[in-house]
C-alpha cells in the first residue's frame, strides 16, 4: 500500500474535508438560526440585515466560534450550524494520525464508532480508507439512532442526555450523510440499537480502531465489556468523553482497573484521550 500522507494534494484534501465535516466554512449559520428562534420566541421581528450580515451584528459570537475548534463552548449555536461532528479539529486531527498509523503498520483489523450521532467521524475514517486505496478494511457504525438511554445506573445519576432531541439522529440520515460523501457502500456496515443489545455480534471479529462516544457510564461499559478484547495489539481505543463528562472518566477507570490494564492513557484535548492496545 503506497503512503500518500506526504503528498500535497492529499493534505489539502484531508483539511478540505475536516472544514466540511464540522462546518467551519459556514460556522455563523449557527447564530442566525439561534437570532430567528429568538425573534419567534420573543414574538419581535427579525432584521433581515442581521440575519445577512451576522458576522458585522454579532462579531464577538463569530469570533468566538472560529477560536473554538474544539467543540468546548457555544455549544448551542454550534448544533445550530448543523456539522456532520461535534468532536472538533483536535479530536480529527489525531483520528487521522491514528488511521495512517494504522496503515502505515499494517495492524489488522476495523474500524468501529459507537455513538455516532451524524455520522461525521465515522465519514471521515470511511473517507481515509478511500484515500490510502485499502479496500479492505470495513467501517462500522454503532447507534441506537434515537438519542441516549435515560442513565439506569447511579453513575449516571442526573445525566439527562435522552432529553436533548439534538442527540437523536435518525439511520436514513446517517447514511443520506455518508452518500453525500459518496462513502455509502457494502464496507459501510450500521449496527442500530442500543449498546447492550448489538455489541456483541460475532462481527466485526478484530478492531485496530474502536471509538467510543456513549457519555453515560453505563453505554461506555457496554462498549468496552463487549469490544475491547477484539482490538488488536498496536490499536487504538478512543474515549471522546473521558474530560467532559466524570461518569464516562469513572467507567474507563474502572474497566482498566478490572482488567488489569496500565498501557497510559493520552489526552487529545479538553475532553478526549485514547491508549493503544
Amino acid at each position: 500500500m503506497t503512503d500518500p500522507s506526504m503528498n500535497l494534494l492529499y493534505k489539502r484534501h484531508v483539511d478540505l474535508l475536516k472544514n466540511v465535516l464540522l462546518n467551519e466554512f459556514g460556522a455563523e449559520n449557527g447564530l442566525r438560526i439561534a437570532y430567528l428562534l429568538y425573534c419567534m420566541d420573543t414574538s419581535q421581528p427579525y432584521d433581515l440585515d442581521k440575519v445577512i450580515n451576522i458576522h458585522r451584528h454579532q462579531a464577538d459570537k463569530v469570533e468566538a466560534l472560529r477560536q473554538d475548534p474544539d467543540g468546548q463552548n457555544n455549544y448551542r449555536e454550534r448544533m445550530f450550524g448543523f456539522p456532520y461532528t461535534m468532536i472538533g479539529r483536535a479530536r480529527l486531527d489525531s483520528l487521522q494520525a491514528m488511521v495512517e498509523t494504522v496503515l502505515r503498520e499494517n495492524i489488522s483489523g476495523d474500524f468501529l464508532e459507537a455513538g455516532v450521532w451524524r455520522g461525521g467521524a465515522s465519514i471521515f475514517m470511511r473517507a481515509m480508507l478511500e484515500l490510502w486505496e485499502d479496500s479492505d478494511r470495513k467501517v462500522y457504525v454503532a447507534d441506537s439512532f434515537q438519542g441516549l438511554p435515560p442513565p439506569l445506573l447511579l453513575q449516571d445519576e442526573n445525566l439527562n442526555f435522552h432529553l436533548d432531541p439534538t442527540l437523536s439522529v435518525g439511520i436514513d440520515v446517517v447514511k443520506g450523510h455518508f452518500a453525500r460523501f459518496g462513502l455509502l457502500d457494502d464496507r459501510v456496515k450500521f449496527m442500530p440499537g442500543w449498546f447492550e443489545d448489538t455489541l456483541r455480534a460475532s462481527e466485526p471479529s478484530q478492531l485496530a480502531i474502536l471509538r467510543a462516544d456513549g457519555d453515560l457510564y453505563k453505554s461506555t461499559m457496554d462498549i468496552l465489556d463487549a469490544l475491547y478484547d477484539r482490538v488488536t495489539p498496536g490499536g487504538f481505543v478512543i474515549i471522546d468523553d473521558y474530560g467532559a463528562i466524570p461518569a464516562c472518566r469513572l467507567a474507563v477507570e474502572d474497566f482498566r482497573r478490572a482488567h488489569g490494564i496500565d498501557q497510559p492513557i493520552h489526552t487529545i484535548d479538553w475532553t478526549g484521550a485514547y491508549w493503544r492496545a
